[in-house]
């Protein structure tokens, strides 16, 4: 098995692996799908929890959620350690002084922008977030794009376009629903934020809540363009999740020998 992790890492990866101080990896499409851990990852994470944080573009899901499926793996991780573009998105906002907020977002995300202390509205809004919105219909497209063209701010959780489903499936993500906006809006004359990865953020979160600095720190993900180019541009050392994330995950277990 270590000559296959050698092989399907190579021995720049593998050498970057073994020097790491910490680790950031990414949720979905690489730990886990649909939030079911994948069980290659799962051991590296129990084996691993201190020194990694979990860095992810989920827009649906709240820190304690995602405590509770790490728990049930016997995988336990300060609530630090799990950075979240959602839950960031709802900071950001704070940090903005919304006094009406339109959410487009799951209902655990909706009660997380609340008990931060939004005001949550349909009408009449200062800023919109976008996030990942499995409810999302003609009427919330409507009422976002108005509310943008009225003046609103506008926040995004995350621009990725998909991610992996269960059985190959495709999952449309938060960047399918912004170009549902642009379709209808000039974006580019919009003030507009994007909080989850490439943007830094996420990456400078993760690596002080492990408190190492981003060159001593080894990103493991599935998306080229958010998680490894982000990575990159951030001075990390980053690593593509393939060829199938569990067969990722062993060739690094087997790289640390972990058995």
């Amino acid at each position: 098995m270590t000559n296959g992790g050698e092989q399907h890492l190579g021995r720049a990866n593998k050498q970057a692996i073994l020097e790491a101080k910490g680790y950031l990896v990414d949720w979905d499409g690489c730990c886990a799908i649909e939030n079911s851990i994948v069980p290659s990852a799962e051991k590296f994470l129990r084996f691993n929890h201190a020194r990694t944080a979990i860095v992810s573009n989920n827009s649906s899901n709240t820190i304690a959620e995602f405590q509770y499926v790490l728990q049930k793996s016997g995988i336990f991780m300060r609530s630090e350690q799990i950075i979240l573009a959602g839950i960031e998105s709802i900071k950001r906002a704070v940090e903005l002084e919304s006094k009406r907020t339109l959410v487009l977002g799951s209902l655990s995300m909706r009660a997380a922008a609340r008990a931060h202390g939004l005001t949550l509205e349909n009408e009449d809004v200062d800023l919109v977030i976008l996030m990942r919105d499995t409810r999302f219909n003609y009427q919330r497209l409507e009422r976002a794009v108005n509310a943008i063209l009225n003046g609103a701010r506008l926040i995004i959780s995350n621009p990725d376009l998909t991610h992996p489903g269960v059985d190959g499936r495709v999952k449309p993500e938060t960047g399918a629903l912004l170009a549902a906006l642009g379709a209808c809006i000039d974006l580019s004359s919009v003030e507009l934020e994007i909080i989850g990865k490439p943007s830094q953020i996420i990456f400078d979160k993760g690596c002080k809540s492990i408190d190492l600095e981003s060159s001593e720190v080894v990103m493991f993900g599935d998306n080229p363009v958010t998680d490894i180019a982000g990575a990159k541009a951030f001075g990390m050392h980053s690593i593509l999740a393939s060829p199938t994330p569990s067969i990722f995950f062993q060739n690094i277990l087997d790289t640390l020998k972990i058995f």
